[in-house]
């Protein structure tokens, strides 16, 4: 068991800390960070999740429906609970709570899952909870972040404020439609040639390496600052969610496989699209990152806990 979680783990923390490392010695700035985002949201990610689906055997596919539907419903329902307890209960202003949810509810699947998941649960499985996650955050979290970030700022265009041209803009990006591309292909019978698929896999597969080193810059660039709503958000996001998911799934009678593939899936800590949205509308953007630099260190234990828990 502890050479799977160092298997799993190591590699996070080594590629995170050269990261980090390179933002300490200012080898990159901001807008370079922007410029690898860029690259891994509209070519790498939507590669790897391309291939990792259109490789799949259709009767393997269909086995992955109620893994999709835990990892995509357990996202939003929480996002939606984090809101409403930090605005109703704990009387958080809109734009704040809005944060808070989003931290709590949106792990950084995409980006931390692709390496350390394969390593777990197999290739299969990795694919369809990173597409069911990209969705959930894509579709449902991001454009309602937004337009509620934008009502409260008051900043920005009409149309920014508004949800259904959030969705359909979301529907126009690589990492949403790629997944679901190969997804009709699979359903459809269609098998693409393997050399094709190898020729994806050479950009894809540096998705998960980029993306975890450009979060070492930016958790380096972000001021930090632990709090009490910080330390809360991060309970919540890397122990409570994952555990009350266990809780639930078994409940439901679902498979070993899938309970374990979504706990550890939404045991990943906070996703870096909270800072991003938290310095686009001017808004707690030292929460923000303190929030997700806490979230990356804790989760060193924590995550490591739901592996040996769920193994």
């Amino acid at each position: 068991m502890l050479s799977t979680i160092i298997a799993a783990m190591l590699p996070l923390i080594v590629v995170f800390l050269l990261g980090y490392r390179a933002g300490w010695h200012h080898d990159f700035t901001g807008e370079q960070v922007s410029v690898l985002n860029r690259m891994v949201m509209q070519y790498a990610f939507p590669l790897n999740l391309f291939v990792g689906i259109a490789g799949m055997p259709r009767t393997i596919l269909a086995g992955q429906l109620p893994l999709a539907a835990s990892v995509f419903l357990i996202m939003c329902g929480s996002f939606g609970v984090a809101y409403g307890l930090s605005r109703h209960v704990f009387r958080r202003d809109a734009a704040t709570a809005t944060l808070q949810g989003l931290a709590m509810g949106a792990p950084s699947v995409p980006f931390i899952g692709s390496a350390m998941l394969p390593v777990l649960v197999g290739h299969a499985s990795t694919a369809v909870a990173i597409s069911s996650a990209v969705f959930a955050m894509v579709l449902v979290q991001t454009p309602v972040c937004m337009v509620m970030l934008a009502k409260s700022a008051h900043k920005g265009p009409s149309e920014q404020a508004r949800l259904v041209p959030q969705i359909i803009a979301s529907f126009r990006e690589p990492i949403v439609w790629a997944p679901i591309v190969a997804t009709l292909l699979v359903v459809s019978g269609i098998h693409l040639p393997k050399s094709l698929l190898n020729a994806g896999e050479l950009l894809g597969n540096t998705a998960a390496g980029v993306a975890l080193f450009a979060s070492g810059i930016v958790l380096f660039l972000q001021r930090v600052s632990v709090t009490l709503p910080v330390v809360v958000t991060v309970a919540v996001r890397n122990i409570v969610i994952p555990a009350v998911s266990w809780l639930l799934l078994t409940l439901l009678g679902l498979s070993h496989e899938v309970i374990r593939t979504a706990v550890l899936s939404l045991s990943i800590p906070v996703g870096t699209v909270v800072v991003i949205l938290a310095v686009r509308f001017g808004t707690d953007e030292q929460e923000a990152a303190s929030t997700l630099f806490l979230s990356a260190v804790v989760s060193v234990v924590t995550m490591a806990l739901f592996i040996a828990c769920v193994g």
